[in-house]
């Protein structure tokens, strides 16, 4: 019996080391991105597509939240989530543009390592769909999602 014993004893432990180590070279998972895609202009051009957000508006979409750009290559920024008012919870997010120059063209200029405020419905980004993180413009974003 005692060697019975002694043999479980090793099986159990080989068990427990192959599974420390297996999981030790195995690298964790990552999560994808979310991938939000900007809107075209659908004809009535900055005046109508910017129009000064108020809570009740913003209340309607989806997706919100703070994220701080890290990476802008032509048409793709790429933000950290940092935090989260309203959707994925992700801690990425690539906002893709299918016209390259809209981004300067609203005046919707991205800097890496700025912090921002973006809002999407339907992982549609309206074309002024993100400000600098102000001080205001979170006290609205709070007043919308009830933060």
């Amino acid at each position: 019996m005692p060697a019975a014993a002694a043999a479980a004893v090793l099986t159990v432990g080989a068990g427990i080391t192959w599974g420390v180590t297996a999981t030790r070279d195995t690298p964790p998972a990552v999560a994808a991105p979310l991938v939000l895609t900007v809107q075209q202009d659908t004809g009535g051009g900055p005046a109508t597509a910017c129009a000064e957000l108020d809570a009740t508006t913003l209340r309607q979409y989806t997706t919100a939240f703070e994220g701080t750009a890290t990476s802008i290559n032509g048409g793709r920024i790429t933000l950290r989530g940092d935090h989260w008012y309203r959707g994925e919870n992700a801690s990425t997010v690539r906002l893709d543009t299918s016209n390259e120059g809209q981004l300067e063209h609203f005046g919707q200029e991205f800097i890496a390592g700025q912090t921002y405020l973006v809002y999407a419905k339907d992982g549609k980004v309206p074309m002024c769909y993100g400000d600098a993180a102000t001080p205001k413009l979170r006290s609205l974003y709070d007043r919308a999602f009830g933060q």
